[in-house]
């Protein structure tokens, strides 16, 4: 779990909510935040469906810290297909507007968890 008496990162559009992004706001909002995570998913994956309350929580977790946005697949084939997206859920890090990882999967809270930490950690120390 994250610790609350970590200094936050400030910033503005990490809001505790989870953002649905498409083909026309997909960079230039990516572009604007130091670390980002995007599900990128599917209306009829269950596994998509069972991770939304986990990014929620996560979302929650990290207010003022990490951007969290999803991407529905079938609507942004454009975006989708620049990432060769051909499972879902797929979950891409994004660090100062690269990828830096992917999860492949419906995973627990505390491997997203764990990624997102030493993420925040390396912000924090100016890396």
């Amino acid at each position: 779990m994250a610790q609350a008496s970590k200094p936050k990162v400030l910033e503005p559009l990490a809001d505790g909510r989870v953002h649905e992004l498409n083909d026309a706001n997909f960079w230039p909002t990516i572009q604007k935040v130091k670390i980002t995570l995007v599900d990128f998913y599917g209306t009829w994956c269950a596994p998509c469906k069972a991770l939304a309350p986990i990014f929620a929580e996560l979302a929650k977790e990290y207010e003022g810290k990490v951007f969290f946005a999803r991407v529905d697949i079938d609507r942004n084939r454009q975006t989708t297909g620049q990432f060769g997206i051909q499972s879902v859920p797929n979950i891409i890090v994004f660090k100062n507007g690269k990828p830096a990882g992917n999860i492949v999967g419906l995973r627990q809270y505390v491997d997203y968890d764990m990624v997102l930490e030493r993420l925040v950690s390396e912000i924090e120390a100016g890396q």
